[in-house]
């Protein structure tokens, strides 16, 4: 099953383990948090990035590209881990745009 979400719509899951997409057309690093039920990130332990992909539950792309996809398995996220957050960002020096603004939204 494939759903498209814009910012802060939510979804229904049928399943726990999921494939989140993301298409930006110019190279962006993508990375999460995990957030407890507020929302809170415990700490640095809570936060996949390029430098450090992997968590329980969680793994993100390595490197700077147009198109990531994240893998989560809700089923083996940390304890205490209530939503998933995709930070996207633009790499610094890659001769891109300085700014999302330069660039169409990414989907």
């Amino acid at each position: 099953m494939t759903a498209e979400l814009v910012r802060g719509q939510n979804h229904t899951l049928p399943q726990t383990r999921l494939e989140i997409r993301v298409s930006a057309g110019t190279p962006v690093v993508a990375g999460a948090t995990l957030g407890d039920e507020r929302g809170t990130v415990r700490g640095v332990e809570w936060i996949a990035h390029p430098g450090s992909p992997q968590l329980p539950g969680l793994e993100v792309s390595q490197q700077a590209a147009a198109d990531h996809r994240l893998a989560v398995d809700l089923e083996a996220l940390p304890a205490g881990a209530h939503r998933v957050t995709v930070l996207l960002a633009l790499p610094v020096g890659a001769g891109g745009p300085a700014r999302f603004g330069a660039v169409p939204a990414p989907f």
